[in-house]
């Protein structure tokens, strides 16, 4: 190596340690813990306004979340009674997804029918 590359190597070790020591700067996937994501909302410095908003924001994301793995384990509950249901009648569930929809087209004909 020649004196350009060392001090260029150099450099970037020292801009390396430095990062490392003032922690990371942005909320990653890789951050686990609550200290790692305070250290970041920290150095951004942010008002008590803007951290509230932050707070509002997370927990209307977390509800929806929350929201959508009921509907999903609902849905495959349903799934799982019809699975259930399509052996106990000995046909496909295929089958029985055809009939379901069927009788319900026959229901909405005779609603309509009747209006």
């Amino acid at each position: 190596m020649n004196k350009p590359q060392i001090e260029d190597a150099f450099r970037s070790a020292l801009v390396e340690m430095e990062q490392e020591q003032s922690g990371p700067t942005q909320l990653t996937p890789s951050m686990r813990n609550q200290k790692q994501m305070r250290n970041v909302l920290d150095q951004l410095e942010w008002s008590d306004k803007q951290l509230g908003l932050f707070k509002e924001v997370v927990d209307t994301m977390v509800a929806e979340r929350h929201e959508a793995a009921l509907k999903a384990e609902r849905l495959q509950t349903y799934r799982a009674k019809l699975i259930n249901l399509s052996k106990e009648l000995g046909i496909s569930y295929q089958q029985l997804l055809t009939t379901m929809t069927d009788m319900e087209s026959v229901k909405r004909k005779q609603r309509n029918n009747s209006d």
